[in-house]
């Protein structure tokens, strides 16, 4: 039974500013949720804002919190219960229900002194990430590329969005600098029509490209079934996709060929892996990804990428860019892949001061 929830927020330095289409970043902010329950477990999740994808900001988050404090005081453990409850409360709001179904799923695996990815399913041990060459010149996306093959990273993900002579030379230096052998997918973030993102796809498809991410507005699904009908390249769905009645819409429409599940986006584990499994029924496999966030909701995204069958791609590099993290150990990248240790819950042991 729960018996406290608290939180805290959280600022971290980033070591550079990170630029997509639909916005930048040059500091992180995000709050830590602590629930506790009167048998003496902690469980841990992460709410961060990303106003210009989920809506999310810190002031509504903080007032989100705050609201399902009390009400969640007494509640039994539940990832299904719980998560019916916040999300009833909540309504619209994403980042605060995901942060407090990790803090559940990470109880629940600490009650079965168990890996949470095992209680999903422990499908594999390990899985390749991809490392983010944001919307910066050419020259620099090359310095990027190289300093993540010192790195091992094995994929590469290209911001798309800054006009498209500039994004087509992006794509073409990476691909010089890693080699034909590594594997390289674009992020669009919406910023094309689906006229415009055709030309684009036509002029990279030279340099063998995995698959394109969202290249047109989220809200744009008849666009979205255009371009994924005249492509020559996979097409991928991501801010088209926040829940399992979108993941149904799109899939029905035939509009993408995979989707990208991030929990800060569908509201926690809970949700994600109901996309997931409906996405397989389909035969739609899906990528688990990530905003920019700490190692403890990154944890909980690579423990549905290693519990789930039907994830084929991760792209949890989403705390490289910060200059600290809030975890001590459990998180690991090594040669391109990442880990967990097998810590029971969420797989991370937490600083003492959160």
């Amino acid at each position: 039974m729960i018996s406290q929830v608290s939180f805290k927020r959280i600022t971290i330095e980033m070591k550079k500013p990170f630029r997509i289409f639909l916005g930048s970043s040059d500091i992180y902010q995000g709050f830590i949720v602590r629930i506790d329950t009167d048998d003496g477990i902690t469980g841990y999740g992460e709410a961060v804002p990303t106003p210009y994808i989920t809506g999310d900001t810190l002031g509504s988050i903080e007032f989100e919190l705050e609201s399902i404090s009390s009400m969640l005081k007494g509640e039994n453990i539940s990832t299904e219960g719980i998560d019916e409850r916040v999300r009833r409360r909540l309504r619209s709001s994403r980042a605060s229900r995901a942060a407090v179904d990790m803090a559940i799923w990470d109880i629940i695996g600490k009650m079965a002194d168990t890996p949470v990815y095992r209680l999903l399913g422990g499908y594999r041990e390990k899985i390749s990430t991809s490392y983010t060459v944001d919307l910066v010149e050419p020259s620099q996306a090359v310095e990027m590329a190289r300093s993540f093959l010192e790195q091992g990273v094995k994929v590469f993900k290209i911001k798309m969005g800054s006009g498209i002579k500039e994004d087509v030379e992006r794509v073409q230096r990476v691909r010089e600098v890693v080699g034909d052998d590594k594997m390289i997918y674009v992020d669009f973030n919406q910023a094309y029509s689906a006229k415009n993102a055709l030309k684009v796809i036509g002029a990279i498809e030279r340099y063998g490209i995995e698959f394109v991410e969202q290249p047109v507005p989220a809200h744009s699904l008849n666009e979205l079934k255009m371009v994924r009908q005249n492509s020559p390249i996979p097409v991928m769905g991501d801010e088209s996709v926040f829940s399992i009645y979108d993941a149904a819409r799109v899939i029905s429409m035939e509009a993408v060929d995979m989707i990208n599940v991030k929990l800060m986006k569908s509201g926690g584990i809970t949700e994600a892996i109901k996309i997931i499994d409906i996405a397989e029924s389909y035969g739609i496999p899906v990528m688990v990804g990530c905003m920019v966030e700490t190692s403890l909701a990154l944890s909980a995204g690579l423990s549905v990428a290693l519990g789930k069958r039907n994830v084929k791609y991760a792209d949890l590099d989403g705390n490289t860019s910060l200059k600290e993290d809030v975890s001590t150990d459990g998180f690991i990248f090594r040669d391109g892949d990442l880990s967990l240790k097998g810590y029971p819950g969420l797989g991370v042991k937490m600083k003492d001061q959160i």
